[in-house]
Order: C-alpha cells, then sequence, then structure tokens
C-alpha cells in the first residue's frame, strides 16, 4: 500500500503536489540515514567530502544515537538504521555499538563501507552486533580500477579485508549480515563484471550490486569534465542517459539524515547541511522530525524546490545499477522504502 502511494505521488503534476497537506510530511520516515561520521580515510575525485564539504568533522557519539532509536521504544512503526552516509563508518569506534542497540530494538540495521578499515575484531563486533546488511564496496577487479578513483586505497588490502569480513561470517556460523559485494561501474571496471561475479560466487556473498558512478552533485564543469574519464563506454551502464529532469522527488518522504551532531538533515545528497533543520538533543529525533520547520522543508524538498534539487544526480537518475543475486544464495525482499531508495 506505502509503495502503491508513493508510486501514485511520484506521477502527481507538480501544482496539484503543491497541495499536499504539511501533516503528510509528518510521517514517521522508512528509513533513517546515520551520519556516523563525515570523515574519510580516502579521497575519492568527486564525493563530495573530498570536494565540497565544509561543515566541521565529528563523530556521532551513542548518546545521540540511542535518542533516536529510545524514540521508537513500543512503537510498532520502527525506521530502518542506514549507517551509509558522507564518511566512513568504521572509522568510529562506537558503530559496533549503534549496531546492537538498533538491533536490540528491533531495528533493520545497514551499513555500507569501503572496508579499508575491517580487521578481525571489527567484523566480529559488527556480525556478533547483529547487522542485517552490508555493502562491502571494491571497485573493479584490478589494482587501476581501484585505486584510480578509491584514491588512497589498497586493491590487495580490500580485496583481502572483504574475504576476511566473509570468512568471519563463516566461522561464527551465522547467517547474518546478508552480503552484498557493491561496484562502481566506471570505464576502469565495465569489463570486469565476469571476473567480479566469479569472484563474488566463491567467497560467498549473497549478492552484488553494479552502481552507476555519477559525476556528482556539487562538481564544477572543470571538475566535470577532468573526471568524465571514469564514465562507462557502455550506454546500459551509464547513471544519467536521457537527460531528463524530475519534478518531484519521492526521497523526503521515504527517509532522512541525522547529523553526527544531532542536527536533522533534508535528504542523502544535502552532504554539507545546506538546509538548516532542528536538533533532536533538546526535545528527542520525533519531536524535531515533526516540526513545522522540517515538515515545510521535506515538502520543499519534495517538490525540488531547493538550489541542490536542480542538479541532484540521484533525483534525476535514469540507472542506478543492477542487483545480481547469485546461484544458491539467499534473496531478500526489499521493504517498499528501500526498493525506491536503491533501485
Amino acid at each position: 500500500m506505502i509503495h502503491k502511494t508513493l508510486l501514485h505521488l511520484s506521477r502527481l503534476p507538480k501544482p496539484l503536489a503543491r497541495h499536499l497537506p504539511l501533516w503528510w510530511f509528518k510521517r514517521t520516515p522508512g528509513i533513517v540515514i546515520i551520519d556516523v561520521t563525515n570523515s574519510c580515510n580516502l579521497r575519492c575525485p568527486v564525493c563530495p567530502v573530498t570536494i565540497a564539504m565544509n561543515r566541521k568533522r565529528g563523530m556521532m557519539s551513542l548518546e545521540v544515537f540511542k535518542a533516536i532509536i529510545d524514540d521508537f521504544k513500543g512503537s510498532t512503526d520502527k525506521p530502518a538504521m542506514y549507517f551509509n552516509f558522507s564518511g566512513e563508518p568504521t572509522i568510529n569506534p562506537a558503530l559496533p555499538e549503534f549496531v546492537e542497540y538498533a538491533h536490540q530494538n528491533n531495528h533493520e540495521t545497514f551499513l555500507s563501507t569501503n572496508a579499508t578499515k575491517l580487521t578481525r575484531p571489527m567484523c566480529e563486533r559488527l556480525i556478533k552486533a547483529g547487522l542485517g546488511r552490508i555493502y562491502l564496496c571494491m571497485d573493479g577487479f584490478s589494482k587501476i580500477a581501484q585505486e584510480s578513483y578509491r584514491v588512497r586505497s589498497d586493491f590487495e588490502a580490500v580485496k583481502a579485508n572483504i574475504e576476511l569480513f566473509l570468512q568471519v561470517r563463516e566461522d561464527l556460523g551465522v547467517k547474518n549480515p546478508f552480503c552484498v559485494l557493491q561496484t562502481l561501474l566506471t570505464s576502469y571496471s565495465e569489463n570486469q563484471v565476469d571476473d567480479i561475479k566469479a569472484w563474488a560466487g566463491e567467497q560467498g556473498f549473497d549478492q552484488i550490486r553494479l552502481k552507476t558512478f555519477s559525476l556528482g552533485s556539487y562538481t564544477t564543469p572543470e571538475e566535470r569534465e577532468e573526471f568524465g574519464k571514469f564514465l562507462p563506454k557502455k550506454t546500459k551502464y551509464l547513471r544519467h542517459i536521457t537527460g531528463k529532469t524530475r519534478k518531484i522527488c519521492l526521497e523526503p518522504l521515504i527517509q532522512t539524515v541525522v547529523f553526527w551532531n544531532g542536527d536533522l538533515g533534508l535528504c542523502c545528497i544535502d552532504y554539507d547541511q545546506m538546509i538548516q533543520l532542528p536538533n533532536l538533543k533538546e526535545n528527542g529525533f520525533l519531536a524535531a522530525y515533526r516540526s513545522d520547520d522540517a515538515a515545510r522543508a521535506r515538502k520543499k524538498g519534495f517538490l525540488k524546490q531547493f538550489d541542490i534539487c536542480a542538479e541532484c544526480s540521484y533525483s534525476n537518475a535514469d540507472n542506478m545499477g543492477y542487483k545480481i543475486n547469485l546461484a544458491g544464495k539467499r534473496t531478500v525482499t526489499p521493504t517498499p522504502e528501500r526498493e525506491l531508495i536503491e533501485a
């Protein structure tokens, strides 16, 4: 029902969409994206953390995270907790405690990592904490494919760390987390898909996600020209094919962001906190989320009236990528919200 409602909203003419009541934008989100930290050890060329982030760097405290979870105690309407925002989550030593607290309180959990900081103790702590799903990111199956984009990473070390995580899951004899190999489809990796699939199958992955490459929402014309070399040659692997832009964005209805300091964020594209929203520390997450100011901002984002909406690589995408379920492996049935955010 939620899925159908969102699809109907996406087809609303913009003049009609403007008349949606404010209470519609105060409903509980399906996903809360956690800014575990906005620091990263890599320098990927078109990542906003590298080229466009001016906000203060920091790490979310366990106290701030617990304040989010505690607002949903006793509720049956519990959003998923996604640890995959601007920085590298495993830099924050409290990450396994975040996962454990969310899991203990019946929230779905998801983590995306560049796999550079995975050690056996970290792998064990994340798995034992009850992590539900993880993206282990390796952007190609060669040194040049990985290191050309993931600047400061080491292909062999990342590959070994990913193999370690899967081995630890096997050693612990558990089914969680659902393990996904995520690879960016670039000009360096687009011809390595068969090798990636073979290796992923050997290692015990449950799924592969081939993610289309984006030149970013914050890049200058000069940066787009310089880093256009990463764009795949195969049209089917491009994110933007038609050049069309969408008049409405569903993301503010589906998900929200909490920055590391407790400030509420609009959506997954507002990396630099250009939209100022309330902080949850004073009255809790739900009070901040349901405030008129926050609801008005989500409605404005839904109508794509912010400057950051115009060049949004996410909401204007034709193709976000492909998922491959590996033979004999478990499958995951996405929630309607997740299907939309990751399609």
